[in-house]
């Protein structure tokens, strides 16, 4: 299958912000932004792999396994390391329960997501302001942890809509996603409804409210649409031979965004004593010297997985965490030729 070289490079930037967002200085596109485009990419692939059969059924199937596997690999990384939130866990929960609307009409797809944008952040603040205690940390962790399962649910959909409406119409998708963002970010001058989660809100400034995985109205709004955005960018800069040339070793890094994804979390956990209890590399070092090596770790881990991706995507169709799950994918069989 020919690969999308704009979502390619889309996703190089997702997981070039997440790395920031995790080992380097605080700054706002890295606060909350680069997952969800992840997610939303996500959805996008979710759409590219429904439509590759004619047996909705075995599409199904294919995608059931994908999110398991994501799943279970997001919980096993949260098992082993406390120092990063993972995303996968909350990207496989949403691709498990879009599974049933795949063949639903894009109008009906759309009413889903704007019930999905308006309602999932009430839901939210009427579990701050009614707090419900969940038996299963998994559940709690869903609703309440930092990818709540309303917003992401909203940002796969968008993906998915993505592919089915607006995957050649770059400019459309650029400009819409710029308006929204715009927007979002004007309410939010304008109200000052960015606070972070669990502050004390009224209800509906815990619905409004814009701080970046809070999965408020306006964090979902901005960050959706800052998402389709830069998909929209990177979509139509890869209308360009010369920067599809010239931005080969993101596009290398986009196409195995999962093996660089799993190995930063490996890597930086490691370096920062949080991964199976593990003591840091830099335990002999005081915080302050610790602290300075960050943004050296980042350009590090950068500029290996840009060498390593290119290197690898010059002889293999896919990453090595790639190749897996679709191994896995490919030796399940379909319900439908039992």
């Amino acid at each position: 299958m020919t690969r999308i070289h704009g979502l390619d490079l889309a996703r190089a930037w997702a997981i070039i912000g997440m790395m920031s967002a995790h080992i380097g200085p605080s700054r706002f596109l890295t606060d909350g932004y680069p997952s969800v485009l992840f997610a939303v990419l996500a959805g996008v692939s979710m759409g590219i792999i429904s439509s590759r059969t004619t047996a909705p059924a075995d599409a199904r199937f294919a995608l059931l396994t994908r999110a398991v596997i994501l799943v279970g690999l997001g919980v096993l990384l949260d098992a082993l390391q406390h120092g990063i939130a993972v995303v996968l866990t909350a990207i496989g929960v949403s691709y498990i329960l879009l599974l049933p609307v795949l063949g639903w009409r894009a109008r009906w797809q759309v009413v889903l997501l704007a019930g999905l944008v308006v309602l999932g952040p009430l839901v939210l603040a009427a579990q701050y302001s009614f707090p419900f205690a969940w038996e299963s940390e998994f559940f709690d962790d869903l609703v309440n942890g930092p990818y709540p399962v309303t917003a992401w649910l909203a940002y796969t959909l968008l993906g998915l809509l993505i592919h089915r409406l607006a995957l050649r119409r770059e400019t459309v998708l650029l400009s819409t996603g710029l308006a929204v963002f715009a927007l979002a970010q004007i309410t939010l001058e304008l109200t000052d409804f960015r606070t972070v989660p669990y502050d004390e809100l009224n209800l509906l400034g815990e619905w409004l409210q814009g701080e970046p995985h809070s999965g408020g109205l306006l964090d979902v709004l901005g960050s959706a649409g800052l998402a389709a955005a830069l998909i929209g960018a990177c979509l139509l800069a890869c209308r360009l031979a010369a920067l599809v040339w010239v931005t080969y070793p993101l596009r290398a890094f986009g196409a195995m965004s999962l093996t660089i994804y799993v190995t930063h979390v490996i890597i930086t956990t490691i370096a920062n004593g949080t991964f199976v209890g593990l003591g840091p590399v830099y335990s002999l070092m005081s915080p302050e010297q610790a602290d300075s090596l960050w943004p050296e770790l980042f350009l590090w881990q950068l500029l290996g997985f840009l060498v390593f991706a290119s290197l690898w995507r010059w002889r293999f169709r896919r990453g090595p965490a790639e190749w897996a799950v679709g191994s896995v994918v490919a030796a399940t069989t379909s319900p439908t030729k039992r």
